[in-house]
């Protein structure tokens, strides 16, 4: 088993000897390779509730399902939230009845474009500013306008500037379309939300996505200072 740590704040991943791994009440051993990588062996195939222990970032507990892997390697990519106690995040924080999922975009802040897309192979050729960027197990969206972005996730980076997507878009994509890295927030079983931003400008502007069961809510939000404001359209 191969656990991916990534900072959702940043994209960066998480690479501590302090990290530690609970599962099913009982603490594992890990080999930690780098890049955020952590290994883990003989520790079966069951499906268990884990939780992940972070110097400087929220506790996060999630549902170990094999099911849902790879039978050869089976790996899987958890995002976590940087702690309240960090001074360098910014937060907004509320409750929403039926909510399961927060994340967002930063607007104005893109990671890519989109050069070519080929529906029959499922690849995205792109305009990288970083052409050593490695998107692979990435989560991004394709942003139309300020109303909304198509969630997708990279397979595969098949060469510096061509990716394989995990699943079929269901938008139309066009060149030039830009693409935002997600940042995932967190909901408890009775709607209340976290989500946490890096505070690295005097205002930074987030497309919010509140997903509930039936339905997707978009709303824009300013982080000024300590503040948070919801633009109204």
């Amino acid at each position: 088993m191969l656990i991916r740590l990534t900072d959702t704040t940043t994209g960066q991943a998480i690479n501590s000897q302090s990290v530690e791994f609970w599962k099913d009440g009982k603490q594992l051993l890990t080999r930690p390779r780098g890049d955020g990588n952590y290994i883990f062996v003989d520790m079966g195939r069951d499906n268990s509730l884990m939780k992940i222990i972070a110097p400087g970032y929220d506790p996060q507990e999630f549902l170990l399902d094999y099911e849902t892997l790879d039978e050869r390697m089976p790996s899987i990519d958890i995002f976590l939230i940087p702690s309240e106690n960090n001074e360098s995040v910014l937060t907004l924080s509320g409750k929403m009845r039926g909510l399961k999922q927060i994340e967002a975009v930063q607007l104005g802040k893109p990671v890519c474009s989109i050069s070519e897309f080929n529906p029959k192979d499922n690849k995205l050729s792109l305009f990288l500013p970083n052409r050593q960027m490695n998107l692979e197990g990435g989560h991004y969206g394709i942003l139309h306008g300020e109303k909304d972005y198509e969630h997708f996730i990279v397979k595969e980076q098949t060469n510096r500037t061509t990716v394989r997507l995990k699943e079929k878009l269901n938008d139309e994509v066009a060149v030039g379309n830009e693409i935002y890295r997600i940042v995932f927030g967190n909901v408890d079983s009775k709607g209340n939300y976290i989500l946490r931003v890096r505070d690295t400008a005097d205002k930074l502007r987030y497309l919010v996505r509140f997903q509930t069961d039936d339905k997707l809510k978009y709303r824009v939000y300013s982080f000024e200072g300590k503040e948070v404001f919801e633009e109204k359209t």
